[in-house]
């Protein structure tokens, strides 16, 4: 049941975010929507603006948010639930840097994608006959270990 329903979750398209620009509530909304079964994920309009004024995301354009700034959303909803807001901050400067916004959004959603999936097929960390308190222990030694990775990475940069 729980392999099945991290296998089903999908984040929508670059092209199937809306370009039409969405007010705050109706971003938070749409947001939520594919969210809303992951606690920790989800957002609200105070956390938006926030981000606008620690500058993290542009201001909205004429009350509105564009499909760039919703896809950011996407990436930082997801994101805080691992990362420090200054952590986000820097790894959407390193990607802004790398790639387009359509680009640095697919392959995020892309990757969430196939990790998500890999828990139904098993995973590949999992070792061979292990009971479900093991499997839950090692998953949790897995996101404490790429937390780790990920501070000195914000900390020190790729250095080696």
């Amino acid at each position: 049941m729980i392999n099945e329903a991290l296998a089903a979750f999908r984040l929508p398209q670059y092209r199937e975010i809306p370009d039409v620009g969405l007010f705050l509530d109706q971003t938070v909304k749409y947001l939520n929507g594919f969210l809303k079964d992951y606690p920790g994920m989800e957002m609200t309009g105070s956390m938006i603006s926030n981000y606008v004024k620690q500058k993290i995301i542009p201001k909205a354009y004429k009350k509105t948010y564009s499909r760039d700034q919703i896809s950011q959303l996407f990436f930082i909803a997801m994101a805080k639930s691992v990362l420090s807001m200054d952590q986000i901050r820097k790894a959407l400067s390193i990607q802004e840097a790398a790639c387009t916004s359509e680009e640095r959004y697919e392959m995020f959603r892309t990757m969430m994608s196939e990790v998500l999936s890999s828990f139904e097929k098993g995973g590949t960390e999992n070792a061979a006959g292990e009971g479900r308190e093991t499997k839950m222990i090692r998953y949790i030694v897995i996101a404490i270990a790429h937390k780790m990775y990920l501070d000195q990475y914000f900390e020190y940069g790729e250095a080696e």
